[in-house]
């Protein structure tokens, strides 16, 4: 084997089961909103001036926004699932829940896996500052049959360990070449030696522009003549 993840069920849309900063949040925010309008309407339209004593309510909520925001700068997503089975790959075909697929037989195969357990989110100003890593998928249709599965990648580590065996497969041809494959690799890993040989030999065999090579890998202008003097003449 040379990798392996669990596979997450999605149970929960996120709305429904909020962290403990988002809870804080949305619900000082949405009762700030709700009670400052209507102590407007009160005084707009009834006339009717209202002691500051109705006001300090608001300085307690905007507290209770306070503590969401400082609550949020160590927590986690919710997980809103859980993990049941295994995917993994393996030098010749990919498992499922410990059905096997050959990697020629798969057709329209999508992976994302760009996310892991401990990363930080897109939350900059509300909600938990780190992900779970469960937002990895694999996509796939093997003789007719749709397959679709999350995952979870548990560490940065094992994010890097999910790119090496894709590279392996991908550059080993295990997998059938198809131009689309490559968009796997992230930008880190497309400049491992390994991936650059193979764009290379793509290169080569005419089978690859080398400009799109190039550009695939990410080199700078420097590294880019001396690639075009190795593969493109």
């Amino acid at each position: 084997m040379l990798f392996s993840a669990s596979i997450f069920i999605p149970e929960k849309p996120k709305f429904f089961n909020l962290t403990l900063s988002e809870k804080l949040s949305y619900l000082s925010i949405g009762t700030v909103i709700l009670y400052g309008l209507i102590l407007l309407l009160i005084e707009r339209f009834l006339g009717y001036k209202l002691s500051q004593y109705f006001y300090y309510p608001l300085a307690l909520l905007l507290l209770f926004h306070l503590a969401g925001t400082f609550i949020r700068l160590a927590e986690f997503e919710n997980f809103n699932g859980y993990l049941k089975g295994k995917i993994s790959f393996d030098e010749d075909f990919l498992v499922v829940n410990e059905i096997e697929y050959n990697y020629s037989n798969l057709q329209d195969l999508v992976i994302y896996g760009n996310s892991f357990s401990g990363e930080k989110t897109q939350n900059y100003k509300s909600g938990p500052m780190y992900g779970n890593g469960t937002k990895n998928l694999i996509s796939f249709t093997c003789d007719g049959i749709k397959v679709e599965k999350y995952f979870q990648l548990n560490s940065e580590r094992h994010l890097d360990e999910l790119q090496e065996v894709l590279i392996h497969i991908l550059t080993t041809e295990k997998l059938p070449y198809k131009r689309e494959y490559l968009d796997f690799i992230n930008d880190e890993h497309r400049s491992f030696l390994l991936f650059e040989l193979f764009i290379g030999k793509l290169i080569r065999e005419k089978r690859m522009e080398c400009k799109e090579g190039i550009n695939l890998i990410g080199l700078n202008s420097k590294d880019a003549a001396e690639f075009r003097l190795k593969y493109c003449s």
